[in-house]
């Protein structure tokens, strides 16, 4: 969801993963809190959210680190509000960044985007696994008959309940959230890979049918957010992605006409 990295604060979690640096901004655990307030007034359910959220989100962001570095480049993560960041370049305490001055190629935008939700995926698959080591279920439940949602059933079964939520929680944030971030809306994943795509077929006109795609995507996914699922939360993001997206193209000089 991030497109620029935010400032660093005396507040910030530092710390490194499988080589890469990761700083947690304060903000990140102050959104995860609030969203994980519908799961009741159970503290422990709440803290379940929070740390799925956190695993979740920093798996996703590692797909896209461990992406950038198969392409010979440095990275590091930032966490922060209701996403997070893969960043090129090393993160040096004292400020300093090296990034590389080579252009991604289309094949390498691609893949980096894409290597984020297909980390959550897997994530989500090795739930799975754990679900039937448990010897447990996977059900699908069509939300309107349109969207299917997955959900774990240890009917029967002396399973504790915070298992069971975190276990709901890891595949609906990884399977959900992760095809909801494969749609062309900038700067979601499937957004960058919308625009790699556009571009690459047409560097005049490319960035302006990307945006045009992406204002048209997040503002029928906002009405779609309301109609199916009556969730707030989807319509203010996609609605405000939407918005974005058209104010870039006003800046571009791309929103009189149709881009296409």
């Amino acid at each position: 969801m991030l497109s620029l990295e935010p400032q660093r604060t005396q507040y910030d979690w530092n710390f490194r993963i499988l080589g890469f640096p990761v700083r947690v901004h304060p903000l990140f655990w102050l959104i995860a809190l609030i969203s994980g307030l519908g799961a009741g007034d159970d503290p422990a359910a709440i803290l379940v959210w929070v740390g799925v959220v956190f695993v979740s989100i920093l798996v996703h962001e590692l797909g896209h680190a461990l992406m950038i570095q198969r392409f010979g480049r440095r990275a590091h993560i930032v966490l922060y509000g209701m996403g997070g960041l893969a960043i090129e370049g090393s993160d040096d305490p004292y400020g300093y960044e090296y990034s590389s001055s080579r252009p991604r190629t289309t094949k390498e935008q691609i893949l980096i985007s894409a290597a984020g939700p297909a980390a959550g995926f897997a994530l989500a698959a090795l739930t799975v696994v754990l679900v039937y080591a448990l010897r447990g279920q996977i059900h699908t439940y069509w939300v309107r008959n349109t969207i299917p949602l997955f959900f774990a059933d240890f009917q029967g079964m002396n399973v504790n309940r915070h298992l069971h939520s975190l276990v709901n929680s890891l595949l609906y944030v990884n399977i959900f959230w992760g095809l909801i971030n494969l749609l062309p809306v900038i700067p979601l994943d499937g957004g960058q890979i919308s625009q790699a795509v556009f571009t690459a077929q047409d560097p005049w006109q490319g960035i302006t049918k990307a945006l045009w795609l992406s204002v048209w995507t997040g503002a029928i996914t906002a009405v779609l957010g309301m109609v199916i699922f009556q969730s707030m939360f989807l319509v203010l993001i996609f609605a405000s992605l939407a918005y974005s997206s058209y104010m870039t193209l006003q800046q571009l000089g791309g929103g009189g006409g149709r881009g296409w």
